[in-house]
């Protein structure tokens, strides 16, 4: 959640979630939010596997991430007089088949939103209950636009004496 339900204040980040089974077992300040955390809930594996319970702390994990990286090496000698020099070259592809199809070597994170979907209004209802407002994105991971997303190409040379 968002906002401090827990009354120990720090306003964000640290209370961990009620995973709701039905739109009974929450207590929206919108009502017809329902479907669109129905949605985003269903869409996370997680999350639907684990409604009716608290979310664990680390819980859900980000989604396993691969890549694969190619060296291609060539030694080449070289005599000048009774001195042999020997250079090579390198090429190294990292996430190599991200150049070879830019859906794969993909890294996928959590947003922000997605983190912390419900955010708490500060009022509660007769019963006691919070009252919450869903703020979450649709889906819960997006591609990481950083480095580790992106083939990248390296071309080295080296001299042996």
């Amino acid at each position: 959640y968002s906002g401090d339900i827990n009354g120990d204040g720090s306003p964000s980040n640290n209370d961990l979630i009620y995973i709701p089974i039905d739109a009974s077992d929450i207590n929206l300040a919108d009502p017809t939010e329902w479907d669109a955390l129905n949605a985003f809930i269903e869409q996370d594996g997680y999350l639907k596997n684990h409604r009716g319970e608290i979310a664990e702390r680390f819980g859900a994990v980000n989604p396993w991430y691969s890549n694969i990286d190619l060296r291609i090496l060539q030694d080449y000698a070289l005599s000048v007089g009774e001195t042999s020099h020997k250079i090579q070259l390198s090429l190294d592809i990292l996430n190599f088949t991200n150049l070879i199809n830019s859906n794969w070597g993909v890294r996928k994170v959590a947003t922000v939103s997605a983190t912390s979907p419900l955010r708490f209004t500060g009022n509660f209802d007769a019963a006691g209950n919070p009252e919450l407002q869903f703020t979450g994105p649709a889906e819960t991971y997006i591609d990481h636009p950083g480095l580790f997303s992106r083939w990248q190409v390296q071309v080295g040379l080296r001299y042996f004496f």
